[in-house]
């Protein structure tokens, strides 16, 4: 579960998630990503950008890849982002250094906002993220001196808190603050082909069943129409709000990459039918009652789409082999079984692409033929039109009466995570999951033997005043233990400014130490329905030898 809180955190507040023109920013903040590992072409042109002059500030608990380079590494505490840009927030108003002219003309709620950012000191926000008065400062002058050409990239890191959109939300009111809506250097919307959309929404039974999830977690489904995780696992498990006895994975390994994998592995194995195709025997494989081949980028034509390009391309099949079926195929044979082949009548993958493009202006033919893609849309330097914003009220929403209508925060109010609010002796230490290596993406590449070797286990790792509090050294077994389990891994002790004290961090996605065994599915953020992974109280022992 990725970019979807993202998605929404942008959308409640702009309309849609804008995508920052990094390489002609002069101020870049990366808050809670680390491009190396994650995005290594966002990182050429945030170098690009540099080169040029640009300043890298990067907001993370860490001192990440993308850290390391900054001017600025503002290592705050886990969850608290949402303080730091309301301190932000309160910091361009108080010293008059936001784009006026915008916020009057475009924002909607901003006394609201700006009444509640009064409490908001920079004491206040100092006592709460650990980041320094001075350093806040510094950063709102470096956004004002750049504005309106200040790029904000959000990660992954934001999303997997109890707080997570409403902290998201508190960022992308930046941008409306600094004007940056539309210019070079600052916040795109980026256009998208006109694509025929192959859902089936609208269809029995999901229209009389109700999809799962949506009636508590509303806004994930209006504005992503995605089916809640935790809630499909309630439905195996509880038959509530009603059974689910059937399932068909493709290409994931849940296992490993959901919260609470015992409760997931628990579900899967009361499953009447469990199928997952996949490439690779995975945890998530060993459990299905069929395993069948899926095809890989290789055997497979694919439609692409590049945002930031405004690019539409087409990946041609070099090859297949004949016990393995397209994702296409797959569905249009599964459905001709089951009576349903009025839902997939395209003969093969190919008419399947011609069609969705019949509206888009680009041809299927024009696609076979340059391989490099073709453009659908060029852009124009600066916005020259009045910008336009799809929320209800057709502004920037800094209040969202929509989110009021559902009893949920119409402002995004900051709550400290629990660890701070209401912190407990028998879970001193916080743990962040998922922090991105170089060589492995979730729980990809784990069977390819020169990354084996390169990072051949897990580990966690720990502030070197931790280390020695906890007896323990490079390479030494602790176990870690959450309300929801324990796992045991081995310790790497980082350097002082790598990660604060307190704080432990460990890689999703191996199962010799599958970190998920102890997050949390039972927590939730309330827009998103992300459960809680990034802010996890714990306590840490170690593991004593035989």
């Amino acid at each position: 579960q990725c970019f979807a809180a993202r998605y929404m955190g942008f959308a409640l507040v702009d309309g849609a998630w804008p995508v920052p023109d990094l390489e002609n920013a002069n101020c870049i903040v990366i808050w809670g990503a680390n491009p190396p590992y994650a995005h290594p072409n966002m990182t050429s042109y945030i170098t690009d950008a540099r080169r040029k002059g640009a300043t890298l500030i990067v907001i993370d608990p860490r001192l990440s890849a993308m850290a390391r380079t900054a001017d600025v590494h503002v290592a705050l505490r886990p969850g608290t982002d949402g303080a730091l840009a309301w301190g932000l927030i309160r910091q361009l108003v108080e010293t008059a250094a936001y784009d006026r002219e915008f916020v009057d003309n475009y924002v909607e709620g901003f006394q609201e906002a700006i009444e509640y950012a009064r409490t908001f000191t920079l004491e206040a926000v100092e006592r709460e993220t650990g980041v320094r008065a001075s350093t806040v400062e510094a950063i709102a002058h470096a956004m004002a001196t750049a504005r309106p050409q200040v790029a904000m990239y959000v990660g992954n890191g934001l999303e997997h808190h109890e707080n997570g959109v409403n902290n998201i939300r508190a960022v992308a009111m930046l941008d409306a603050l600094l004007g940056t809506f539309g210019k070079r250097g600052g916040t795109h919307f980026k256009e998208s082909p006109a694509l025929r959309e192959l859902t089936l929404y609208d269809e029995l039974p999901l229209r009389e069943l109700g999809p799962l999830g949506a009636d508590r977690f509303p806004v994930l489904y209006d504005l992503r129409q995605e089916c809640h995780t935790m809630t499909a696992v309630g439905a195996i498990l509880d038959g509530d709000p009603y059974p689910l006895r059937a399932l068909i994975v493709t290409g994931a390994n849940p296992v490993l990459t959901n919260a609470n994998s015992t409760r997931i592995r628990d579900a899967f194995e009361r499953l009447d039918l469990l199928v997952v195709r996949d490439l690779f025997m995975t945890e998530t494989a060993s459990l299905a009652h069929y395993v069948l081949p899926a095809a890989s980028f290789l055997e497979r034509t694919e439609l692409h789409v590049h945002a930031k390009h405004e690019i539409i391309g087409l990946t041609k099949k070099v090859f297949g082999l004949p016990e393995v079926q397209g994702e296409y195929e797959f569905w249009h044979d599964l459905a001709a079984r089951l009576g349903a082949s009025s839902y997939f009548p395209w003969e093969d993958e190919t008419a399947l692409n011609r069609w969705l493009l019949e509206t888009s202006g680009v041809a299927y033919d024009d696609l076979v033929a340059h391989p490099e893609g073709i453009r659908y849309y060029t852009p124009n330097g600066d916005a020259t039109n009045e910008p336009t914003f799809a929320t209800p009220s057709g502004k920037v929403e800094f209040v969202s009466l929509y989110l009021g209508s559902l009893g949920l925060d119409e402002l995004p109010v900051y709550r400290s995570p629990r660890y701070i609010a209401s912190p407990t002796p028998e879970y001193p230490y916080v743990l962040i999951t998922g922090a991105r290596k170089l060589l492995y993406l979730h729980s990809r590449f784990r069977n390819i033997p020169r990354f084996r070797t390169a990072i051949p286990s897990p580990e966690v790792e720990v502030h070197p005043s931790d280390a020695a509090a906890l007896g323990v050294g490079d390479g030494d077994l602790v176990r870690i233990t959450s309300p929801i389990g324990s796992v045991e891994v081995p310790v790497k002790v980082m350097a002082p400014n790598e990660i604060p004290v307190g704080c432990l961090q460990v890689t999703h996605g191996w199962a010799e130490a599958n970190i998920n065994l102890i997050t949390h599915d039972d927590r939730f953020d309330p827009i998103s329905g992300f459960p809680l992974m990034k802010s996890v109280e714990v306590r840490v022992e170690k593991v004593q030898g035989d």
